[in-house]
């Protein structure tokens, strides 16, 4: 039904409505857990978008939101810091107030994911000024439960406890979507407090609900949550397996920050998980090494900001006579270079503003020592980064 309206929409040059319409189709993709399929929406919604409104069509930055956040859940950080950034800003430019703050809350996640958690809070800040009510539902108003969570992963314990309390949330609240983010909130405050069985009384009624509605993308966030949980109330083996169960749901898509973003408890548990993977055949058998390599990676502490690793080999490893190696998003700039693109080729191509084009184009030739596009690109089949 959400597709049958965005062609609709598109047709009668409805470009707002049609982007709009793109970010709850995203919405629904990911809530079924498909990550791809959500990008692959808002990557369509940009592209069409682009080709009928213009690169500069402000409700662009709707669609760049969503794919800042696929992106994010995919640890692809500097990739979804930039869709963020610059979807924000379009964004701003639009009467849609739910949806600025949708996506100010997307870009406060990728910051503190980076380490600057003065630019998270300030994010949220923004986003609760600017959005809805407080006492909109928190499914089409996330900045309040935001805030609680930046609260609780900076360890200011009693200020999200007393948000909770504000809130009414109670362990023993009845499960429901709209509320289902409050109520992970609270289930991640309870684990704080130190109080695993009431957690996970919570979170059983939670996945109970999100498996008789097949919210796939729910229950992977269910399953870290339940792992930490049952670790903590003593049962190992139990959360081992609940961490294994939601492993092998999400691996197919590529999920990592759902995990990542729960910390230390949950890092120790999956360290034990893959030591009993490679001595023996085990519950995480069927999860491949290298998602689970690449998702304990994501554990690590972000001194600053940088790019993440990705499996072209260009990019995750060093070059020789290359000091430092290009990020993804340089990699397909060098490609566009190649290919003989201006910088208004390559700023439509990517859907960027063209400042934005100018800067990548800069960095790639500084990493390759470059005077101009031509020794660029020279250089990059030198090194073996062109084919």
């Amino acid at each position: 039904m959400l597709a049958g309206l965005v062609a609709t929409a598109q047709a009668a040059g409805e470009y707002y409505l049609a982007l709009a319409v793109c970010w709850e189709l995203g919405r629904v993709q990911s809530a079924q857990g498909r990550l791809g399929a959500a990008l692959a929406t808002y990557r369509q919604a940009l592209t069409r978008g682009a080709e009928v409104g213009g690169p500069s069509l402000p409700a662009l930055g709707i669609a760049q939101l969503g794919v800042a956040a696929v992106l994010y859940e995919r640890d692809e950080l500097a990739g979804s810091l930039e869709h963020a950034t610059e979807g924000v800003a379009r964004c701003r430019q639009l009467a849609g107030a739910r949806l600025l703050a949708e996506g100010l809350v997307v870009l406060a996640r990728v910051r503190q994911a980076v380490g600057d958690q003065a630019g998270a809070l300030a994010a949220v800040a923004e986003a609760e000024r600017v959005g809805p009510s407080p006492d909109v539902v928190d499914l089409f108003n996330p900045a309040p439960a935001a805030r609680a969570r930046l609260l609780l992963a900076q360890g200011q314990l009693a200020q999200a406890a007393a948000w909770a309390a504000g809130r009414g949330l109670g362990a023993d609240d009845p499960p429901g979507y709209p509320r289902e983010r409050e109520n992970l909130l609270l289930a991640r405050l309870l684990l704080g407090q130190g109080e695993p069985e009431r957690a996970l009384q919570l979170l059983d009624r939670l996945q109970a609900a999100a498996a008789a509605a097949q919210r796939t993308g729910s229950l992977i966030e269910l399953g870290a949550l339940r792992a930490r949980a049952l670790a903590a109330c003593g049962d190992q083996p139990g959360g081992l397996a609940a961490l294994a169960g939601a492993l092998t749901l999400a691996w197919p898509e590529g999920y990592v920050r759902v995990f990542a973003d729960e910390g230390v408890p949950l890092g120790a548990l999956l360290d034990q998980l893959i030591t009993g993977r490679r001595r023996r055949a085990s519950v995480a058998a069927t999860v491949p090494g290298g998602y689970l390599g690449r998702l304990r990676a994501a554990f690590q502490p972000e001194d600053a900001y940088a790019a993440p690793p990705s499996p072209g080999p260009a990019a995750s490893e060093t070059v020789a006579g290359l000091a430092e190696p290009l990020t993804d998003r340089e990699l397909e700039v060098l490609g566009l270079l190649a290919a003989g693109m201006a910088n208004q080729q390559i700023a439509r191509e990517l859907v960027v503003a063209l400042e934005t084009a100018k800067k990548h184009v800069s960095h790639v030739l500084g990493k390759l020592g470059a005077v101009n596009r031509t020794q660029a690109v020279a250089r990059a089949r030198e090194l073996g980064l062109l084919r």
